[in-house]
């Protein structure tokens, strides 16, 4: 009888000795879950709040150029938040208030953590990510049980302004050659926003940037006077080489594309130069054509290959109407240039070119804005406003002849309104 006694005891101890294993057992098996649940208990702190916080996203710097990866992480928004509409409700001059400020990220892993007598605050964030503000309201009177929390979620790109990038490819028809931002004056040089490339911020895309008051941009504006698709678009370190490095920081596609391509490449200068010398232009220009198409079917693949969801074609402008529409070369602005040879250009270069251009956009599915209507009759010889520099403008302004034959100012501004209505309608 004792021995069965002793048995059941040993065997009562044997259960309760496996119990508290198992449940030790279980302990550990919950122990990442329960540090995450007292994790998220600190975080999120208890709501005792009477009222919001109040979120209001400051322009730091707009407009905002991304040329470089670097130019994108100083992009970030600046974000004011306020707590002083409720500070003011419990104001007491014999009673000071002090605030406790705390900023987590998506993971809730705590950023910054700062603390006093401001009723607001205001933090940097990256709009691509989700942040968490916390705040603790303090009397100085009174104990920390006291103390009122104050919760907010910033979704990403919810209350911060979404950032609209347009980005800008091409050759000097883009970049806004002709057009300095600074003309020369009183023997200084001209300024541009970059003068290797005779970059302007009066060209159309830097228009279309600037005019976009509706909402926050950004503008990567690559385009360069001289750039062909092999010396500039396409090369290394080339124009789209440099955006697909500030794509890959954003981890998206610019929202557009302005593109100009195939000036240079078809060789505008090197028939300009013939036309002047008097050279026939009766020689074809099938081959050329052939290869003007093989480059931009490449920069096509490539345009594919980084995602980018729109791009805007713009035709090339017509440099040899005069105002009623005719192929003029009297005015004597196109230097030893015979009217059969300007004809010639026109006939044979300029409008081959536009409808080479067109077709491959409808290939592509860009949206084309074409701008012979807007030159048809505003050409270099126009009586009625031209909007084309000449030779000697050129030479006033920038004090170089290679401004000559591009829009002026106010072509770069048509233009602009142009792009923008496409981009309403989109």
């Amino acid at each position: 009888m004792i021995k069965v006694l002793l048995n059941n005891k040993k065997l009562q101890i044997f259960k309760a000795t496996m119990l508290a294993f198992f449940y030790f057992l279980q302990m550990l098996i919950n122990l990442p879950k329960m540090l995450v649940l007292s994790w998220n208990n600190m975080a999120t702190v208890p709501t005792k709040s009477t009222g919001s916080l109040r979120i209001t996203t400051i322009s730091e710097k707009l407009p905002e150029l991304w040329q470089t990866p670097k130019d994108v992480l100083q992009g970030e928004r600046l974000v004011n938040i306020s707590l002083c509409h409720v500070a003011a409700r419990q104001a007491d001059n014999d009673n000071k208030m002090s605030f406790l400020w705390k900023l987590y990220n998506e993971k809730t892993e705590l950023l910054e953590r700062r603390s006093g007598a401001s009723c607001s605050q205001v933090f940097s964030l990256d709009p691509k990510y989700t942040h968490k503000i916390t705040v603790q309201l303090t009397m100085a009177s009174s104990d920390m049980e006291d103390a009122e929390y104050y919760t907010e979620i910033i979704e990403k790109s919810s209350k911060i302004d979404k950032v609209y990038w347009l980005a800008s490819v091409g050759d000097s028809f883009s970049s806004g050659q002709g057009n300095p931002d600074i003309p020369v004056t009183r023997g200084k040089a001209a300024k541009w926003l970059d003068e290797t490339c005779y970059r302007s911020s009066k060209s159309f895309p830097y228009q279309v940037f600037r005019k976009m008051t509706n909402k926050s941009s950004a503008l990567s504006f690559f385009a360069c006077s001289g750039a062909t698709v092999d010396a500039g678009i396409l090369s290394k370190n080339g124009q789209l080489d440099r955006l697909e490095k500030v794509m890959k920081l954003r981890d998206d596609p610019p929202d557009v594309l302005l593109l100009t391509i195939g000036g240079n490449d078809i060789g505008f200068t090197d028939i300009i130069s013939m036309m002047q010398q008097g050279s026939s232009l009766e020689q074809s220009f099938d081959m050329r054509f052939f290869y003007v198409s093989h480059q931009i079917d490449r920069v096509a693949t490539k345009i594919q290959e980084l995602k980018i969801p729109r791009v805007i074609l713009i035709t090339y402008y017509d440099v040899t109407k005069n105002e009623h529409g005719v192929v003029d070369a009297s005015c004597g602005l196109f230097g030893q240039v015979s009217l059969s040879n300007l004809q010639q250009a026109e006939k044979k270069i300029l409008r081959r070119l536009n409808q080479l251009l067109i077709k491959k956009a409808k290939k592509y599915g860009w949206i084309t804005v074409d701008t012979t209507e807007m030159f048809r009759r505003n050409g270099l010889c126009s009586n009625h406003g031209s909007l084309i520099r000449s030779r000697n403008e050129s030479l006033t302004l920038q004090g170089n002849e290679y401004g000559s034959f591009h829009p002026n100012e106010e072509a770069h501004r048509k233009i602009s309104e142009m792009v923008l209505k496409v981009l309403e309608n989109v």
